[in-house]
Protein backbone atom coordinates (compact mmCIF):
# COMPACT_ATOMS: atom_id res chain seq x y z
CA UNK A 1 0.00 0.00 0.00
CA UNK A 2 1.10 3.69 -0.78
CA UNK A 3 0.05 7.24 -1.24
CA UNK A 4 -1.87 8.03 -4.18
CA UNK A 5 0.25 11.58 -4.62
CA UNK A 6 3.69 10.63 -3.31
CA UNK A 7 5.90 7.66 -4.60
CA UNK A 8 7.67 5.87 -2.41
CA UNK A 9 11.44 7.15 -1.33
CA UNK A 10 13.11 4.45 -2.68
CA UNK A 11 14.35 5.86 -5.65
CA UNK A 12 16.19 8.62 -3.85
CA UNK A 13 17.65 5.60 -1.17
CA UNK A 14 17.36 2.19 -3.38
CA UNK A 15 15.51 0.75 -0.51
CA UNK A 16 12.21 0.15 0.02
CA UNK A 17 10.97 2.15 3.38
CA UNK A 18 8.08 -0.01 5.06
CA UNK A 19 5.46 1.10 7.76
CA UNK A 20 4.53 -2.09 9.57
CA UNK A 21 3.75 -3.31 13.41
CA UNK A 22 6.60 -4.27 15.60
CA UNK A 23 8.34 -7.52 14.92
CA UNK A 24 6.13 -10.84 14.67
CA UNK A 25 3.42 -9.13 13.12
CA UNK A 26 2.36 -11.61 10.21
CA UNK A 27 2.11 -8.99 7.58
CA UNK A 28 5.30 -7.49 8.23
CA UNK A 29 6.99 -11.17 7.81
CA UNK A 30 5.47 -11.14 4.73
CA UNK A 31 6.43 -7.52 3.46
CA UNK A 32 10.32 -8.12 4.52
CA UNK A 33 10.26 -11.81 2.89
CA UNK A 34 8.71 -10.97 -0.48
CA UNK A 35 11.56 -7.87 -0.66
CA UNK A 36 14.05 -10.26 0.31
CA UNK A 37 13.41 -12.58 -1.87
CA UNK A 38 13.10 -10.46 -5.19
CA UNK A 39 16.51 -9.10 -4.13
CA UNK A 40 15.47 -5.60 -2.89
CA UNK A 41 16.51 -3.72 -0.11
CA UNK A 42 14.31 -2.45 2.42
CA UNK A 43 14.29 -0.50 5.67
CA UNK A 44 11.62 0.18 8.54
CA UNK A 45 10.47 3.79 7.91
CA UNK A 46 8.00 4.05 10.70
CA UNK A 47 6.83 1.13 13.06
CA UNK A 48 3.55 1.36 15.37
CA UNK A 49 1.24 -0.69 17.18
CA UNK A 50 -1.73 1.43 16.18
CA UNK A 51 -3.47 0.00 12.78
CA UNK A 52 -4.45 4.22 12.59
CA UNK A 53 -0.76 5.23 12.63
CA UNK A 54 -0.11 2.77 10.44
CA UNK A 55 -2.62 4.41 7.48
CA UNK A 56 -1.58 7.61 8.58
CA UNK A 57 1.98 7.20 7.98
CA UNK A 58 1.28 5.22 4.17
CA UNK A 59 -1.14 8.48 3.41
CA UNK A 60 1.54 10.79 4.44
CA UNK A 61 3.34 8.90 1.70
CA UNK A 62 6.21 7.39 4.18
CA UNK A 63 6.67 4.07 2.77
CA UNK A 64 4.81 0.82 2.02
CA UNK A 65 2.88 -1.40 4.26
CA UNK A 66 0.81 -4.62 3.70
CA UNK A 67 -3.04 -3.81 4.93
CA UNK A 68 -5.79 -6.15 5.11
CA UNK A 69 -8.79 -5.07 2.10
CA UNK A 70 -10.90 -3.50 4.62
CA UNK A 71 -7.69 -1.26 6.60
CA UNK A 72 -7.15 0.30 2.86
CA UNK A 73 -8.10 3.82 2.35
CA UNK A 74 -9.16 6.19 -0.27
CA UNK A 75 -5.95 8.28 -0.71
CA UNK A 76 -4.55 4.57 -0.35
CA UNK A 77 -2.92 3.49 -3.69
CA UNK A 78 -2.20 -0.80 -4.31
CA UNK A 79 1.24 -1.11 -5.84
CA UNK A 80 1.05 -3.01 -8.87
CA UNK A 81 3.87 -5.09 -11.62
CA UNK A 82 4.76 -1.45 -13.31
CA UNK A 83 5.79 -0.05 -10.25
CA UNK A 84 7.95 -2.98 -9.60
CA UNK A 85 5.99 -5.07 -6.95
CA UNK A 86 4.24 -8.63 -7.18
CA UNK A 87 1.50 -9.47 -5.74
CA UNK A 88 1.53 -11.03 -2.10
CA UNK A 89 -0.83 -14.04 -1.78
CA UNK A 90 -3.80 -13.65 0.83
CA UNK A 91 -2.87 -14.45 4.51
CA UNK A 92 -4.98 -16.73 6.28
CA UNK A 93 -5.74 -16.17 9.72
CA UNK A 94 -6.56 -18.96 12.32
CA UNK A 95 -8.32 -19.35 15.60
CA UNK A 96 -7.63 -21.76 17.79
CA UNK A 97 -9.07 -22.53 20.86
CA UNK A 98 -8.32 -25.46 23.43
CA UNK A 99 -11.11 -27.92 23.64
CA UNK A 100 -11.20 -27.95 27.11
CA UNK A 101 -11.06 -24.04 27.39
CA UNK A 102 -13.26 -22.05 29.81
CA UNK A 103 -16.86 -21.89 28.49
CA UNK A 104 -15.75 -17.93 28.18
CA UNK A 105 -13.60 -18.28 26.19
CA UNK A 106 -15.52 -20.96 24.04
CA UNK A 107 -18.08 -17.96 23.58
CA UNK A 108 -15.11 -15.26 22.43
CA UNK A 109 -13.97 -17.31 20.11
CA UNK A 110 -17.44 -18.17 19.00
CA UNK A 111 -17.60 -14.74 18.74
CA UNK A 112 -14.34 -13.84 16.74
CA UNK A 113 -15.22 -16.42 14.33
CA UNK A 114 -18.70 -14.91 13.58
CA UNK A 115 -17.63 -11.45 13.42
CA UNK A 116 -14.69 -12.78 11.30
CA UNK A 117 -16.77 -14.30 8.57
CA UNK A 118 -19.00 -11.32 8.72
CA UNK A 119 -16.13 -9.36 7.79
CA UNK A 120 -14.64 -12.03 5.35
CA UNK A 121 -18.45 -12.28 3.34
CA UNK A 122 -18.26 -7.88 3.29
CA UNK A 123 -14.74 -7.92 1.49
CA UNK A 124 -15.80 -10.87 -0.49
Amino acid sequence: MGNQQKPSEECAHGSVPLIGFPPGCLYRSRATHALESSGRAWHMAYTSSSLAGIQAAVAAGMGLSILSEMAIQAEHRVPIAKDGFTPIDKTAVALVASPDASPATLRLADKLAKFCDRVHANVA
